[in-house]
């Protein structure tokens, strides 16, 4: 009886495969999970919250003065910063936690099972580390700074777009009381709900443009005692109409 024996060395097809699983879930610069494989592990996160009443937390991170950095001493050394914060993130969260690129100089951590209590500790040490942390390019050194939103996870969320949406806003709202701090969200934050105006007033200012809805008028400017001057005088106002074609008050 002959027998024959064929076989095939896959360990090479293994790795490649590896290699593209990685590639498609991580962040070719810095090497940490890129936004799809975060977004696919907060939806996980939401799940476990609403099944078992967990507690978790999410933080935007967004580096303050990242853009000055890549401006002035340009792509090569804003990438290698990137990097360099990328590896500061990692070591200052806890083993459990995912430090991910979201785009840009945006950073995002999530930190499963986890109560609000101890993520401001996480937020507030993540602040710190990047605040002590120096750049340095061609012997210059910059002082970075890192504005961070934080948003609470529980059972009562129920899509990764608004965890999302409200660390954003959240982050922003650190940026705008001075930057290089921690802003939590919370529903009734007054400084909050102050943004989301501004945000619904500037899209309204945006579509009247669009829409040609912007007024110049005019009015004569007398004097109080009913003398003449030599010429007119005119003030020059421009107003916008609102939807139903009035236009809005001063």
């Amino acid at each position: 009886m002959n027998i024959l024996v064929v076989s095939e060395d896959i360990s090479e097809t293994h790795y490649l495969a590896q290699q593209l699983s990685h590639q498609a879930s991580h962040d070719e610069l810095t090497g940490l999970v890129n936004r799809r494989e975060f977004e696919r592990r907060l939806q996980r996160v939401l799940r476990t919250a609403r099944e078992e009443r967990s507690k978790h937390a999410l933080c935007c991170i967004d580096l303050d003065k990242f853009k000055i950095i890549n401006d002035t001493c340009g792509h090569v050394a804003g990438d290698e910063l990137l990097r360099q914060v990328a590896t500061l993130l990692q070591r200052g969260v806890r083993n459990r936690d995912t430090v991910a690129r979201l785009g840009g100089d945006e950073f995002g951590v999530l930190m499963e099972h986890c109560s609000s209590q101890q993520a401001r500790l996480v937020a507030d040490g993540l602040r710190g580390i990047v605040d002590q942390f120096r750049f340095t390019w061609d012997k210059v050194q910059f002082h970075v700074g890192a504005s961070i939103g934080l948003v609470p996870i529980d059972g009562t969320i129920e899509d990764a777009s608004s965890v999302l949406s409200a660390a954003d806003s959240a982050c922003y709202v650190a940026k705008d009381a001075g930057r290089n701090r921690v802003h939590e969200y919370s529903e009734s934050d007054t400084l909050l709900a102050r943004r989301d105006t501004e945000i619904q007033r500037v899209l309204k200012i945006d579509r009247a443009l669009e829409e040609n809805r912007w007024v110049l008028f005019y009015q004569p400017i007398v004097a109080l005692d009913g003398s003449q001057d030599a010429g007119a005088h005119y003030e020059i106002l421009i107003r916008m109409r609102g939807d139903d074609g009035i236009p809005t008050p001063a």
